[in-house]
């Protein structure tokens, strides 16, 4: 598989998933893995796809798909960054300004 192929196959996956598409970056590793990440769009969410294909193969060997606000998961990425990010930067800011005080 050659870089152009490897592109190709990435958007394919990437629009079978629903997605439109931006290329990031491909390259080929030293273990003959062709590595293809994108940018993913879709109404309302966006993220990465990273795909990874053995060189010679073409199986498609990992995937991983980090899209934030698509579908029924939309409510539980915001929730968990709206409570993650509450308790431990107000956390540490408080306990901080105590000292500083």
């Amino acid at each position: 598989m050659n870089y152009d192929e490897a592109v190709r196959r990435g958007f394919d996956q990437c629009r079978s998933r629903g997605y439109q598409c931006e290329l990031q970056e491909a390259h080929l590793t030293g273990n003959n893995v062709w590595k293809v990440k994108l940018r993913a769009f879709a109404p309302g969410a966006k993220g990465h796809l990273h795909l990874d294909y053995d060189a010679y193969s073409r199986n498609l060997l990992k995937v991983n798909e980090k899209v934030k606000g698509k579908g029924g998961g939309r409510d539980d990425w915001d929730d968990d960054d709206r409570g993650h990010g509450n308790g431990h930067g107000h956390g540490k800011k408080k306990g901080h300004a105590r000292r500083d005080d």
